[in-house]
């Protein structure tokens, strides 16, 4: 009995069934015959029968394109060409163009990246490709669990390939003949230089023929312009195989001759191109064109459904304008991959691929493997997983104190905006037990409830009260004893002080500068102009500020956490201000981070204004609070082999934070200073320890202390610098630009830059091209970004938007771009609190 997926069609009689074999023919073959076939005794088990696949391609052999009309190229090795791009679709051990380039022993993919680890020759693997190539082993391997070598005369996946080698060339089974000196070829059959492939131009490409002018030549590197002095006299094109290693070959063109080009690239990919889900059967594709569009007419989309794969379908755009498409019939709670390319007179280059699910048809399973577990006395973690096939948007996380009827907090994690499996719960009371639940949300609704996680937090430090309790016994009559004192003292100063506080300092130019606090603006007065400069910022009242607890201090300032009334709303704030006997110099920069925070505006990744206050002659500045305080400290309190070793061992992990998250700090720092540099402010001191991280664990930054507006600040004046996070140019000449800030060690989060080495060596190395190493934890491409940041010329470094869109792409790949995992012999970086602020 045989069926076609499941489907009874036909039998065969005991009497037909010849040695044990019995046999179907199906005669004039279309894609309609492609199926899982099945054959079984009438009364036998259906499991114990034979089964297979048939492929059947929609275009006849050497043929592609929706109408079949185009010629496929000439797939080498064993490559099948794909109906509907025309592409090669290379065998396991291959690839390149026309499947010309061979991996080599225990390697595959599209770049030759991938490596076979368990078995270093591949044995043993299956390969399944896109269709209509389907299933193999790989390059030197066949049979049914692919552990059989080819044959003496035979090489290539599942051993298809004949060799044939000739002129005394012999056969290799991983790739295929290895010729003599003297000859080269597919099967040895050509004389000559050895060093070189052979290339086979693409069969059913057109051939455009283009006249090049070469009087004058202009040259797009980096979407920037440049043009020559002229008269050109003679052009040379030098030319090769991209990503080869191939020598360069030229072509001199002299004065007036013309240049015919042949072969024609085609235009690059699109950029940025996004999906967004808007139900459960459409999704809506947008793409950025080309730098160039010459020559577009259309737009080529490739969606395919991952999970179960299903072929490949296109879909063209009307014209080379249109920059977004809705693609319809999809099917809900799946997973879609999308790609696009430019079609002109060629087609162009793929883009990167795209991942997206439809919207679900019902409402999704709760979140599980839910874990919670405590950080301090008043914060703790919780960690989960969710099922991706259900369009989840958002994880739900309700706590309440054990035994409470109404939940102490409702917090919803957008998971679209950031994707995370973890959160941090601040703002707990000591030694209590909570009630922790976690919940799934999608277009459907939230998922049932989840069974509640225990939660006792840990007791609060009684060391830093008992001392307290100790020294106020020990000196009670002395407090009293200055008590009387200082009211004196006040009643005395009490008299000097006005509504209105005004400080003098004499600028660089000779001229006198004049600081004013009023109600509700900042003045800024420079003596020899007859108008000043006002600045208005927010305003808050003195009665709506209740301070707390001093959560920072220096030595003319500190910040104190309180809570503010704004627009009728309560809220946290940082309020920060000087200390009594702080400098004219220090009142004038407080004055202007306040300026610098007015102008700035609001961001995400920034600490923002949230208003200012004078009350007697005093400014307090009002920002957003930070409930985990600084990104250094933060980061190295995550260092859970040294807080805690045993947790370490136990899980595994050298860190409570994920890969993830630690590249979502660094992706949030870039958008932060992609934000200051769009707006021309300089911000000259960006370290970790100026970085603020907020509620869901956003970096913001802070401390605009140092901030200029200005393209380009000259430093004139003497004080102590951050050498360690300072560029090149500002250490030597003092000069400061975005590029400088771009110098900014973004990895070495937890350590301190340049651990070991002195400010003088470091004076003497960095100029020398001495940088930091690699860290063993980190990704050798974001090495690489790195090194890109700390490149001797300024303008030679990334801005600020390309480092952010590398980041973000990082963070869609969900690679370990930083290994938190512990392995052999591991250390954290280096610190020098000696070093920290020099």
């Amino acid at each position: 009995m045989w069926k076609c997926n499941g489907t009874y069609f036909s039998t065969t009689h005991v009497n037909e069934i010849e040695n044990g074999t019995a046999s179907m023919e199906i005669k004039n073959t279309a894609p309609s015959h492609t199926c899982v076939y099945s054959t079984s005794t009438l009364s036998g088990n259906l499991l114990k029968g034979a089964f297979f696949r048939l492929i059947v391609r929609g275009c006849p052999h050497k043929k592609w394109s929706s109408a079949c009309d185009r010629d496929c190229p000439d797939c080498l090795n064993g490559g099948i060409c794909h109906e509907g791009t025309g592409e090669c679709i290379c065998g396991p051990g291959f690839t390149g163009q026309n499947c010309e380039i061979i991996c080599g022993v225990g390697k595959f993919g599209r770049k030759c990246q991938e490596e076979c680890k368990r078995s270093g020759s591949c044995s043993g693997y299956r390969f399944c490709l896109p269709d209509p190539y389907g299933c193999s082993c790989a390059t030197g391997w066949h049979g049914k669990k692919c552990k059989d070598a080819c044959n003496a005369d035979t090489y290539g996946p599942d051993c298809r390939l004949k060799c044939q080698c000739q002129n005394g060339g012999t056969c290799d089974r991983f790739c295929g003949c290895k010729c003599s000196t003297g000859w080269h070829g597919q099967h040895c059959e050509k004389s000559g230089s050895g060093q070189y492939y052979s290339t086979r131009v693409r069969a059913g490409v057109r051939v455009i023929n283009r006249t090049i002018d070469h009087k004058q030549l202009i040259v797009s590197p980096n979407s920037e312009k440049f043009s020559g002095d002229g008269p050109v006299r003679s052009v040379k094109l030098l030319y090769k195989p991209k990503d080869s290693s191939a020598q360069w070959s030229s072509i001199v063109v002299q004065f007036t001759r013309r240049l015919s080009c042949a072969l024609c690239p085609g235009t690059p990919p699109p950029s940025y191109v996004q999906a967004a889900t808007l139900s459960q059967t459409t999704m809506r594709l947008t793409w950025t064109p080309p730098l160039n569009t010459r020559g577009i007419n259309k737009y080529t989309i490739e969606y395919q459904q991952m999970e179960p794969p299903s072929k490949p379908k296109w879909i063209d755009t009307v014209d080379g304008n249109e920059t977004t498409k809705n693609l319809k019939k999809l099917k809900p709670s799946t997973r879609y991959q999308f790609r696009v390319r430019a079609q002109s007179n060629v087609p162009g280059k793929w883009s990167d691929l795209v991942t997206a699910w439809t919207f679900s048809d019902s409402i999704p399973p709760a979140p599980y493997n839910v874990k919670v577990w405590n950080i301090t006395d008043t914060s703790a973690a919780i960690s989960w997983l969710v099922q991706e096939e259900h369009a989840i948007s958002s994880v739900i996380i309700k706590y309440k104190i054990y035994g409470a009827a109404t939940h102490t907090d409702v917090r919803e994690i957008n998971l679209a905006e950031k994707p995370t499996s973890r959160c941090v719960l601040g703002g707990l009371q000591a030694e209590t037990p909570y009630l922790v639940e976690v919940l799934a949300k999608n277009n459907k609704g939230e998922s049932r409830p989840n069974p509640m996680k225990e939660l006792r937090t840990s007791q609060q430090p009684q060391g830093d009260q008992q001392l307290l309790m100790a020294i106020m016994g020990s000196v009670s009559v002395t407090c009293l004893t200055i008590l009387l004192a200082l009211l004196g003292l006040f009643c005395v100063r009490k008299n000097l002080f006005q509504r209105r506080r005004t400080f003098t300092y004499q600028s660089g130019s000779g001229e006198e500068t004049v600081l004013q606090f009023n109600s509700g603006t900042l003045t800024l007065t420079r003596r020899p102009k007859p108008q000043p400069e006002p600045l208005t910022y927010p305003i808050l009242e003195w009665d709506d500020i209740k301070f707390e607890d001093v959560i920072g201090e220096g030595n003319f300032g500190q910040v104190i956490k309180a809570l503010i009334k704004k627009d009728g709303t309560k809220m946290n704030a940082a309020i920060k201000m000087l200390k009594e006997f702080a400098s004219e110099n220090d009142h004038r920069d407080f004055a202007g981070e306040l300026e610098v925070l007015c102008k700035l505006g609001h961001h995400t990744n920034i600490i923002n204004l949230l208003g200012a206050c004078e009350n007697r002659g005093y400014l307090y500045i009002a920002i957003e609070y930070a409930p985990f305080g600084n990104l250094l400290d933060f980061l190295r309190k995550s260092r859970v082999l040294e807080t805690d070793p045993a947790f370490a061992k136990e899980h595994g992990t050298a860190s409570t934070l994920t890969s993830q998250q630690l590249l979502q700090f660094a992706s949030d720092v870039a958008k932060g200073m992609q934000y200051l540099s769009e707006t021309q402010f300089i911000h000259r001191d960006l370290a970790a320890r100026n970085v603020l991280v907020g509620e869901n664990l956003v970096a913001k930054i802070a401390d605009f202390g140092l901030s200029r507006g200005e393209e380009v600040y000259v430093k004139k004046t003497m004080g102590r610098l951050p050498v360690r996070w300072m560029a090149i140019e500002s250490l030597n000449y003092s000069v400061y630009t975005t590029k400088s800030d771009v110098f900014f060690p973004i990895t070495v989060f937890s350590g301190t830059p340049y651990c070991g080495m002195t400010c003088a060596e470091l004076y003497e190395k960095l100029p020398q091209a001495y940088r930091m190493e690699k860290p063993l934890n980190c990704d050798d491409e974001v090495y690489e970004l790195m090194r890109q940041c700390w490149r001797d010329r300024p303008y030679e470094r990334p801005p600020f938007a390309q480092i952010s869109m590398q980041l973000n792409r990082m963070l869609e790949a969900r690679k370990a771009y930083v290994n938190t995992a512990l392995f052999e012999n591991f250390t954290y970086a280096g610190i020098d609190a000696t070093a920290e602020d020099v």
